[in-house]
């Protein structure tokens, strides 16, 4: 991950050059349109996010301070828009905001057993598609920052340190948000797979 975009092409990046911008496209694009997808849950809307970013990039580059990689960075900027963007919606703006108390929108998690081995038993059950489209259900129901934690770190596959620093929390809060993501989503399943009449 963190040698997808080199230290060559940042300083082409930094020159300015068009064709320097065009490769940081095709090469960080998928990151970036599936965190703002799986933050804004709308495909207009996650265009324009992506659009957004690479814009904000490009204008900002001599910003960029090389403290982390140039696709953290980018992600960052891709978490910040959509997270703009969501908290004009009145709902989640508001869930954003932070005026839920955390503590009912995660009760239900404080009845589940400790998360044990994430991932094995949906496999075996259901063809791939079906567990996505699920997994996308359930997700639903979580808040945007935590459906960012996880699309970072469990489908993107990056390090704690590196989804941190794109978010803006410490690696401390992000392993509980994590956790708390992957007991919820836990949960459903398995209330799923008890509704199918199968064995979770």
């Amino acid at each position: 991950m963190t040698s997808l975009v080199s230290d060559k092409l940042t300083e082409r990046l930094r020159r300015k050059e068009h064709e320097a911008f065009n490769e940081l496209v095709r090469l960080c694009h998928t990151p970036v349109y599936r965190l703002a997808q799986r933050i804004v849950r709308n495909t207009h809307d996650a265009q324009e996010v992506a659009q957004e970013t690479f814009l904000a990039a490009y204008v900002g580059i001599d910003g960029f301070q090389g403290r982390a990689n140039i696709k953290t960075w980018l992600l960052s900027i891709t978490y910040r828009k959509a997270v703009d963007r969501i908290k004009s919606r009145s709902e989640e703006g508001r869930l954003m905001a932070g005026t839920l108390d955390e503590a009912d929108l995660w009760k239900i998690v404080h009845s589940v057993e400790d998360f044990t081995d994430w991932g094995k038993n949906p496999e075996q059950n259901y063809e791939r598609g079906q567990l996505t489209e699920h997994l996308n259900q359930a997700l639903e129901k979580v808040p945007a920052d935590s459906r960012a934690v996880f699309e970072l770190r469990d489908l993107q596959g990056l390090s704690s340190r590196e989804a941190s620093e794109i978010l803006g929390i410490n690696e401390g809060a992000l392993r509980v948000r994590l956790h708390r993501v992957r007991q919820f989503l836990m949960k459903e399943l398995q209330t799923l797979f008890s509704e199918k009449g199968e064995q979770p």
